[in-house]
């Protein structure tokens, strides 16, 4: 599987399949180096597969990088936050479980 980093989102494809997934984070206007998680998407050829996981894992890694803050409104994501905490370290204080 691949991850390319584009605006704003992150792309998981393949050989067999150009887009298979992503996560979208646009930036949160009016507020520098701040993005909010919209959705985290995967093909439904694809679930089931920890995509959507390595996904979420993929942004941390990009947020981390370029010390971004988070807000997350994705189910999903917050579900991935709320396993690994060490995730959280993107999130406001007053965000974080």
């Amino acid at each position: 599987m691949d991850y390319k980093v584009e605006e704003n989102r992150i792309v998981a494809s393949d050989d067999q399949q150009p887009f298979v997934g992503e996560i979208s984070f646009p930036k949160i206007t009016g507020v520098p180096d701040r993005v909010v998680v919209e959705r985290v998407f995967v093909h439904p050829d694809y679930r089931g597969q920890g995509i959507a996981a390595e996904l979420v894992r993929q942004f941390v890694k990009y947020a981390t990088t370029h010390q971004l803050t988070v807000k997350l409104m994705c189910p999903y994501a917050v579900k991935q936050f709320k396993i690994h905490p060490e995730y959280q370290q993107l999130l406001l204080p007053e965000d974080r479980f």
